[in-house]
């Protein structure tokens, strides 16, 4: 990769060690523990707390380490979560930091402007436990499939600059000073590299990143995502991909929990099909998780979908990096959820209902707003 050569990039090296799941109901176990183990501080910002079993135990748990002298601070999308959320409220009761990240926004550009979303999932814990991934704070994702990266080392203390900084401008607009400056910066970390993106129609900085890394794949490029709409140039350099000879493969829910975005994509999917593209179905549910993985040795793990919505207009972040461990780990996620799809059929595909075919057709203009 050719990062390094990038300006405001920050080096920290240092021991760590790693663990990646791929269903949240693991996940939440062990975040829980380093809660209630927590000494100094929990930073967590995140789109959804649903009121819910999960959220009440996420709530109770962190409501417990602030009375125990922990700093606790809370961002969440007001949106996504809710602003009248009872679990989010018991924490403000009891005195925990919350705050709601942008409020409706009445304007002209009513649609693209309440589109910039808070999307990221990040977790700091005392200078040494932090979490980067997919999953929200809900009980009915408890069995969807997650792609979530636990690390212990000084790599938290990045995720905690990158919460700090979203913390700060929870309520201001894209263009303030602050918000542009922090942004503009790749963070490195050993053999990773944090992307923080932020609304913008021009620099999507996590597409051109993930645009750039197809272009200089040799042997294989894999995307796991919920949602496949990627855009022109995406498709484009996964066609130059293909006739190079590199073998692509899109892994997506045969049924996501978005059903407009499942009417539209199928016509990108036989495109790429048809150029020599596999299409896997994951047929256990619905796959949340959102990882890029290059010629088994560059992975992104991201809170970003492959989509117009996330590239555009949302708070996202990626890490993207060659670290061997975690290299290893995303690759064996990525190996056991192959053994739990099937592939695309052109002929189902094919003979797929009147009314679906016309629904893609009516709905694809509209696609970059999904």
């Amino acid at each position: 990769m050719e990062f390094k050569k990038r300006k405001n990039i920050t080096a920290i090296n240092d021991p760590v060690s790693y663990k990646f799941y791929s269903f949240s109901s693991v996940w939440y176990d062990d975040l829980l523990n380093d809660i209630y183990n927590a000494k100094k501080y929990i930073y967590l910002e995140t789109f959804k707390i649903n009121n819910d079993s999960i959220g009440k135990q996420l709530c109770d748990a962190l409501i417990e380490s602030h009375e125990r002298g922990v700093k606790v601070r809370v961002l969440v999308d007001w949106w996504g979560t809710g602003i009248a959320n009872a679990c989010v409220q018991s924490m403000i009761k009891k005195g925990v930091e919350v705050r709601f990240f942008k409020k409706f926004i009445p304007s002209i550009f009513l649609f693209s402007r309440n589109h910039r979303r808070d999307h990221r999932k990040i977790i700091a814990i005392d200078d040494y436990i932090s979490y980067i991934g997919s999953a929200n704070f809900t009980h009915y994702c408890t069995k969807w499939r997650e792609s979530i990266l636990r690390t212990e080392g000084k790599m938290s203390m990045i995720c905690k600059k990158i919460f700090i900084d979203n913390f700060k401008i929870y309520n201001k607009d894209i263009t303030h000073p602050s918000l542009r400056k922090a942004f503009r910066r790749t963070i490195r970390y050993n053999d990773f590299f944090f992307i923080r993106e932020v609304p913008s129609l021009f620099s999507q900085r996590i597409k051109k990143n993930y645009i750039r890394l197809i272009q200089r794949s040799k042997k294989s490029v894999t995307i796991e995502t919920p949602y496949f709409l990627p855009g022109y140039r995406i498709y484009r350099e996964l066609i130059q991909a293909i006739k190079r000879g590199v073998k692509v493969k899109i892994v997506i829910p045969r049924s996501s929990d978005v059903k407009i975005v499942d009417s539209v994509r199928g016509a990108i999917l036989e495109k790429l099909y048809k150029r020599g593209a596999t299409i896997l179905y994951y047929k256990y549910g619905n796959l949340h998780s959102k990882l890029l993985s290059i010629d088994n040795k560059i992975f992104s793990i991201s809170s970003a979908n492959m989509d117009h919505r996330s590239f555009k207009y949302m708070f996202e972040i990626a890490l993207i990096g060659t670290d061997p461990v975690v290299n290893s780990l995303i690759n064996e996620h990525l190996a056991h959820t192959e053994l739990m799809c099937s592939e695309f059929d052109m002929q189902i595909w094919a003979s797929r209902p009147l009314f679906k075919r016309l629904l893609s057709i009516i709905i694809t203009p509209f696609s970059h707003l999904l």
